[in-house]
């Protein structure tokens, strides 16, 4: 979406050996795919070595970024900021069942991922959740920088909460709009440009005009157009009270605590980005080197 919008990110794409700046020594901005003015950087900030040499070539400090996109929040946090060049997070989070249900069923039939599980495709959701090593609290080992066969506890829970409420923008993917008008907001982008409304559109967060056809307008495609593009990973869904729901849940406690300290944050966060707006606090020279989570959901 911010890359469409005319943002340069620093996201794996800048590392992709197709486009041949994989090896570079300096921190160079380029156009992956020719006339459509998407600008990236050549680091790939998703992964713990890409950040490691992204902090190596000077990336936060070189100010060519206006999102760096991670799945090492900990470990980007850490590597690649220091009190010269801070910056803060955005990310969107996802209810822990939820997510956990969306990978499970994505990873199973997706043969192009790197952590593609075929042995997935034929499990039921019960068979896959009593694996011994089915992932557990996924979000607070993402925070506090523990590996996933590490154990968490109370107290890890404390240092997430306490991580996420001084240096997050929290969105909810179940409130996508509202959270996408905040990270605007956050960013300086003008969402009312002719650009940025395309962008939404073709992203799926604003509904496209309606369409003449035989004298009547077709709302009900209108309608729908904004939820058929928001989550292309569709599948199956679960009530609380089920047993699917329960057994996910009760793998993921530490983590249902977190996401509901996070909606109470995505509550009160509304009325202090509102007031970026209203006191003309944020200029554009404030915004660079966001970090944006690439997998907190």
């Amino acid at each position: 979406l911010y890359q469409c919008m005319g943002q340069t990110l620093a996201h794996r794409v800048g590392a992709d050996p197709r486009y041949g700046h994989d090896h570079d020594a300096e921190i160079v901005v380029f156009e992956p795919h020719g006339g459509k003015d998407w600008k990236v950087v050549n680091v790939d900030t998703t992964i713990k070595p890409g950040i490691l040499r992204a902090k190596e070539m000077g990336l936060v400090q070189s100010h060519t970024s206006d999102l760096i996109f991670t799945m090492e929040p900990q470990f980007a946090g850490q590597e690649l900021y220091d009190e010269d060049n801070k910056g803060r997070f955005l990310a969107l989070f996802r209810h822990p069942v939820d997510r956990a249900l969306s990978m499970f069923f994505y990873l199973g039939t997706a043969t192009w991922e790197r952590t593609y599980r075929p042995e997935w495709a034929n499990m039921t959701v019960l068979d896959w959740a009593n694996l011994d090593h089915a992932e557990q609290d996924y979000m607070v080992h993402k925070l506090t920088g523990k590996k996933f066969g590490d154990k968490v506890d109370e107290t890890d829970l404390i240092i997430a909460k306490e991580l996420v409420r001084q240096r997050f923008i929290v969105g909810l993917m179940g409130e996508m709009n509202e959270s996408i008008r905040r990270f605007n907001i956050v960013l300086g982008v003008d969402d009312e440009s002719e650009r940025s409304q395309q962008c939404m559109e073709e992203f799926g967060l604003v509904d496209a005009p309606p369409v003449e056809q035989d004298g009547e307008r077709k709302l009900e495609e209108v309608q729908t157009h904004a939820t058929d593009k928001k989550n292309s990973n569709k599948h199956p869904k679960f009530e609380e009270g089920s047993p699917e729901y329960d057994i996910i849940a009760g793998r993921n406690p530490l983590d249902m605590l977190l996401y509901k300290y996070i909606e109470s944050l995505f509550e009160s966060q509304e009325e202090i980005i509102d007031s970026y707006l209203q006191n003309e606090q944020l200029q554009p020279a404030e915004v660079t080197n966001n970090v944006l989570n690439d997998r907190m959901e």
